[in-house]
């Protein structure tokens, strides 16, 4: 039987996301996605340009994010590697992301403000991976302290069905409900 890896020939590209979550304060965070694309070879472009190896995509996007349910309360970008100059357009349209709540259907809601036509592929892709680590940033940042029944109630609506391990009749889930119901 062969393996997908026995497949694997010379790299011709690498995308590489890395999020940061800082404290600001007790009740703040701010989250930094980087997202960088590279091409290993030289290649044509659609307009029959040659293009060396190297750089493609630099980009940074920032959140700062606060409330519960967590919120973005400001939000912006930097683009200091675009293959193409008119990609600094879509730049400021990570604004349109500032009050959207980090909850279920936020992928959904961040595809409809910054997909297509009106925003950048790869500023979506950073920030559908930043969505997913403001989550576990805030619960870096709040489990500092010990965690009141009231925020484990609201905090567990964040996770319920987000993966297979939180899944509602799951024994996590139920687990840390008991915990909830016991004033714990």
């Amino acid at each position: 039987m062969t393996t997908l890896i026995s497949l694997k020939g010379e790299k011709i590209h690498e995308r590489a996301i890395m999020v940061e979550t800082f404290r600001v304060d007790d009740d703040r965070i701010l989250i930094e996605g980087r997202l960088n694309d590279r091409r290993e070879r030289e290649i044509y472009t659609l307009m029959g340009e040659r293009r060396p190896p190297g750089a493609v995509h630099g980009m940074v996007a920032r959140f700062l994010v606060g409330e519960t349910p967590p919120k973005i309360l400001d939000a912006e970008a930097e683009m200091p590697k675009i293959p193409i100059e008119e990609c600094d357009k879509a730049r400021d349209s990570i604004k349109k992301l500032i009050g959207l709540r980090i909850i279920y259907g936020f992928s959904r809601a961040v595809k409809e403000r910054l997909g297509g036509t009106v925003g950048c592929t790869h500023l979506t892709s950073l920030v559908l991976s930043m969505g997913s680590a403001a989550m576990q940033g805030i619960a870096n940042n709040r489990g500092q302290k010990k965690i009141s029944p009231e925020a484990k109630s609201l905090m567990s609506q964040y996770v319920k069905n987000s993966c297979c391990v939180w899944r509602e009749d799951g024994e996590l889930f139920k687990a840390v409900t008991e915990e909830i119901k016991k004033g714990r």
